[in-house]
């Protein structure tokens, strides 16, 4: 059953909504939306202007009903394992996570006729490429997780007519520790910071991410039911800052921006540091459908950069 709502009223569920990118999501969506964040653990009571519910993706039958319940028009897909070595030690709990889980939600709003838009990653490419990636690029995932994240692109874009694939690349932001956060913290603490030389990907800046998203689905603003037309809300789209960078790259650029000793960073590579899984070496992500569908592109990550530090 379509949802039933007054017109122009767009009812968003996320999920992963505690994460690094799901709560930038939450925040930046409720403003022009009613929002429904999900997450498996939620945090202390507090006044976020958005409703939060504990559910546990993993569990089809609490999703359905979940969905069934809500009505949205929208579900934006953020939650996923992340963690690329933990993948590669447990690919049953990687398989579960982004695959299945990503299939039960996507089965779950094609009987509720909502728009589906699973976020996925550059680690679904081997990293081969010499320039960076297009959606119509063969994706070739060296890692459990690239592999994992892969198969949930297949079953969304299989069991959900209205379903979009939004790859992302890199994230910074403020809501979880992540490499730009941590690099910071040990530089204004006078510690050294060890940083890769043997990837590059697209850094990207969680609130810039979630502002591409709003665009994605702001024709949902003029009548909740207008994606079924199709339009820009269909397919794969890469959502990255501009500019590509390696960990050095980014961690001089933190020293730069916050005057820190550069002699303070260590480099290494990924092979040095014998972790299970393999990165793509180069994976950055050409957005240019989004900037056609949306007019513009995202600024560069130094922008973005610039503007996170500032405010950290």
């Amino acid at each position: 059953m379509a949802p039933v709502e007054e017109e122009g009223a767009v009812r968003v569920l996320i999920t992963g909504a505690t994460g690094l990118l799901g709560s930038e999501l939450c925040r930046r969506l409720s403003g022009p939306h009613e929002v429904i964040g999900w997450a498996r653990q939620l945090p202390a009571p507090g006044g976020l202007g958005w409703k939060l519910e504990s559910v546990d993706i993993t569990q089809a039958p609490s999703v359905q009903e979940g969905v069934n319940r809500l009505r949205p028009h929208v579900v934006v897909h953020a939650a996923a394992m992340t963690d690329v070595d933990a993948c590669e030690k447990d690919p049953a709990s990687a398989r579960w996570m982004n695959a299945e889980a990503t299939g039960t939600l996507a089965a779950a709003c094609a009987e509720a006729g909502a728009v589906f838009l699973a976020v996925s990653t550059d680690y679904v490419f081997d990293g081969a490429s010499s320039i960076p990636y297009r959606e119509s690029d063969v994706a070739n995932p060296i890692s459990l997780y690239g592999r994992s994240k892969l198969e949930g692109e297949q079953k969304a874009l299989l069991l959900a007519p209205r379903a979009m694939i939004v790859r992302v690349s890199g994230l910074f932001g403020p809501a979880r520790e992540n490499f730009v956060s941590l690099a910071a913290r040990r530089l204004r603490a006078g510690e050294t910071v060890l940083a890769v030389t043997d990837q590059v990907n697209s850094p990207s800046y969680t609130m810039d991410l979630a502002e591409g998203v709003a665009q994605l689905i702001a024709p949902l603003e003029r009548s909740p039911d207008s994606a079924e037309r199709g339009g820009p809300l269909h397919g794969i789209f890469h959502l990255a800052n501009r500019g590509g960078a390696s960990r050095l790259q980014i961690a001089e650029a933190v020293a730069r921006i916050l005057g820190a000793p550069a002699s303070l960073i260590q480099q290494t590579c990924w092979v040095d540091l014998d972790r299970p899984a393999r990165r793509p070496p180069q994976s950055q992500l050409d957005s240019s459908r989004f900037a056609q569908t949306v007019g513009r592109y995202l600024r560069t990550w130094e922008e973005a950069l610039h503007e996170f530090l500032k405010n950290s």
